[in-house]
């Protein structure tokens, strides 16, 4: 199945309502990669390479390769899979062989340079923090701080860190998101 979807909301849609998808915090995306038909693998050569995860399409099975030294922290894998399912969705019709990584090409600074680069990085992060599930979520977060502290309210950083752990990714990513979205500032 070669689905091209123009961002991750649309797949988590198609998700649910065609396959019966869960969308709950932390996202799954190594069953939205098995949903969609993608292998996953394990593969230390990368490391010889300098590569963080590559996704190939030159075959009948798209195929996600990714460098357990490199991504050996879950919240890093986590986002260089979800890269690489954002590649497969917006970019495989324009690619037959697939795109490689490195920690730079993936950087967030690095990409802004190349639009197919940080358009699978904004993919990624639509993907594993879902606007409407990071709203629900954040609500369920400062309710139970509030709760368990007798606070008022809680600070940024905190919440950041609880809604990083929430969601099984860096307490950067979050913060970025959550910037991205107009939550924190």
């Amino acid at each position: 199945m070669n689905e091209n979807f123009n961002n991750a909301p649309d797949l988590l849609d198609y998700l649910k309502e065609s396959k019966a998808f869960e969308l709950k915090a932390s996202v799954d995306v190594d069953q939205i990669a098995t949903m969609l038909g993608i292998r996953v693998e394990e593969d230390f050569s990368l490391e010889l390479r300098g590569v963080v995860g590559e996704i190939s399409f030159n075959n009948e099975i798209p195929t996600v390769r990714i460098n357990p030294v490199k991504n050996s922290y879950a919240p890093r894998r986590r986002f260089t899979l979800a890269h690489e399912i954002g590649h497969y969705c917006l970019h495989s019709a324009q690619s037959k062989t697939g795109f490689t990584d490195s920690m730079k090409s993936m950087s967030r600074t690095e990409s802004y340079w190349d639009v197919r680069e940080s358009e699978a990085n904004n993919f990624a992060a639509q993907l594993l923090m879902p606007k409407d599930l990071i709203i629900a979520e954040g609500k369920k977060c400062i309710d139970s701080y509030k709760e368990r502290t007798g606070e008022k309210g809680i600070s940024a950083g905190v919440f950041i860190e609880a809604m990083a752990d929430t969601f099984e990714v860096s307490s950067k990513a979050m913060e970025y998101r959550l910037k991205n979205i107009g939550i924190v500032k």
